[in-house]
């Protein structure tokens, strides 16, 4: 963590100033017009930012005296206000931070600008872009501060386990801060109303609009879902008519999360698989395409969202789809159950639920969940990306369902999402031979589904 300092000592680090951890000092870097220096500080901010904040001092050189003041001192200090800082911020940093500027005087009279970077960050920061000719900033890097001191990528697990276990510790201070708000009477929250029966009865009826829909294919077929099956429902509260069916549309398209290629809830626009009024709600079923000549377990989602604020949608494992067996392992379909999928779905279905409930509110919501995943007696949890990542046994479900709900403040789900899709999952996996799904597991696959747009 970075040195606290009162606003009005700021000027402290002006005397003999000295590099470390949190503190690095720059020369005059020309922040307005020159590319280079531009990623040069971009590169300075986020390390610090990642390192849990601190301080940069610019027009400072390093000599063997230690740091002394660079030449070439411009003659006004418009080129570093705070508006230039930030700006530099919002373009090559993701996620964008805001930064303090003070103009604060050394011992020996002059001024000097001095930068200080927030820390607090609940994910890593990283480049948004690269620099100039890709020299100094690479774009999706990540820069941690490290002993010397410099500023460079994470090269080891104990650097990347530093790194998530701060960002970690960040949403877990945000999230009881928000459950502090709650009981404090400050969040006020509407209270439930038979809370599992709504949601229960909605998805059972979209459950009979899917089994309808797949009632003339054959029995086998990918379509169906031969093997099982996962579904997401969940009821924004308080949302219902906040939106008329002629309008759910534009609040759907809005509240699409692409980070990855084939997102929950998508929108397509294709013939013969875009979205249609039914029953007074938007349903949707990809199993329906024509164009497709294999109709895949992967690929044939249904779903459903009503105008008084419910959602459902039901897909069949990719891990059973065409794709995986004919690649990577040659996995025959109902087998085997993936280390790292169910934590991608379900925070993307969470982040979906999340975008979808302000849309339609215009303000935060309370999101009730339910993840239920079918067809798992004798799957085997493995790793089709990386074997090497399951070790210690084999894990094998003898159970052959389970149903979670959970129940979340919308603005607490991007925050939280390691920790609200943990609570989520954990059990699930514990179906597969107690296996005791790692925290930084979920935290290390969401960052990375996070960190791909698409």
């Amino acid at each position: 963590m970075s040195r606290e300092i009162s606003p009005d000592r700021l000027g402290d680090l002006l005397v003999d100033p000295r590099e470390d951890l949190d503190l690095e000092a720059k020369n005059w870097l020309d922040l307005r017009g020159d590319n280079h220096d531009k990623a040069t500080f971009a590169k300075a901010a986020i390390a610090l930012a990642n390192h849990g904040g601190g301080f940069i001092l610019l027009g400072f050189e390093d000599g063997a005296e230690g740091l002394t003041e660079a030449d070439n001192r411009p003659d006004a200090m418009t080129g570093y206000s705070q508006d230039v800082v930030n700006g530099i911020v919002d373009r090559y940093c993701e996620p964008s931070f805001h930064c303090e500027v003070r103009f604060e005087a050394s011992p020996a009279g002059s001024v000097f600008p001095v930068v200080k970077v927030p820390g607090g960050h609940p994910v890593p920061v990283r480049a948004k872009r690269s620099g100039p000719g890709d020299k100094i900033l690479g774009q999706n890097d990540i820069y941690l501060r490290k002993p010397g001191p410099r500023s460079e990528v994470p090269r080891s697990a104990q650097e990347w386990d530093e790194l998530l276990s701060r960002c970690l510790e960040n949403r877990r201070d945000e999230l009881a801060s928000l459950i502090r708000r709650a009981l404090a009477g400050l969040e006020p929250r509407p209270q439930p109303r038979d809370p599992d029966e709504r949601l229960d009865r909605w998805a059972k009826e979209c459950f009979g609009h899917w089994s309808e829909l797949v009632e003339h294919l054959p029995p086998e077929v990918g379509a169906r879902f031969p093997h099982g099956h996962y579904s997401f429902a969940y009821e924004v509260v308080g949302g219902a008519g906040n939106a008329a069916l002629q309008d759910l549309p534009d609040v759907l398209r809005a509240s699409v999360v692409r980070h990855s290629g084939w997102p929950p809830f998508w929108y397509p626009t294709r013939r013969g698989i875009e979205p249609y009024p039914s029953d007074g709600a938007v349903e949707c079923w990809l199993g329906g395409d024509d164009e497709r000549e294999e109709r895949d377990a992967a690929y044939a989602d249904f779903w459903r969202i009503a105008p008084d604020a419910l959602a459902y949608l039901i897909r069949g494992y990719d891990e059973d789809g065409s794709d995986m067996h004919r690649a990577r392992r040659r996995v025959e379909p109902g087998t085997v159950f993936d280390l790292s999928l169910p934590v991608w779905r379900a925070g993307e279905a969470l982040l979906h639920a999340a975008r979808f409930g302000e849309e339609l509110l215009g303000r935060p919501a309370t999101i009730r969940f339910v993840a239920h995943y079918t067809g798992l007696s004798g799957r085997s949890l493995v790793s089709l990306t990386d074997p090497t990542r399951m070790v210690g046994g084999e894990y094998v479900s003898r159970d052959g369902s389970i149903r979670r709900v959970a129940e979340v403040e919308s603005e607490a789900i991007a925050a939280n999402l390691p920790e609200i899709v943990y609570e989520l999952l954990a059990p699930l996996y514990a179906l597969f031979g107690f296996f005791k799904l790692p925290t930084l597991l979920v935290a290390e696959e969401l960052e990375t589904m996070r960190s791909r747009g698409f």
